[in-house]
């Protein structure tokens, strides 16, 4: 069984933010990944930029609101 966990580190213990499904004393290898800040970063900046610009849902686009009058 291979499922992907985030958690932060404290010391030497880690908290999960999700409980695990195993019974207690069930062996398992840990691999840690550390995710820096200047990742965190780049992720926050490309959500953001996801964010203003928007979703086109497949209707009509309108710049300005002179746009929206029959003319």
């Amino acid at each position: 069984m291979k499922k992907i966990y985030k958690g932060t580190v404290e010391g030497d213990v880690i908290h999960l933010k999700e409980n695990i499904d195993l019974p207690l004393g069930t062996q398992a290898i840990i691999i840690l990944k550390t995710i820096g800040k200047e990742k965190q970063e780049d992720i926050k900046n490309r959500q953001l930029k996801l964010l203003d610009k928007g979703f086109n849902l497949g209707k009509k686009l309108y710049i300005k609101r002179e746009d929206l009058y029959v003319r």
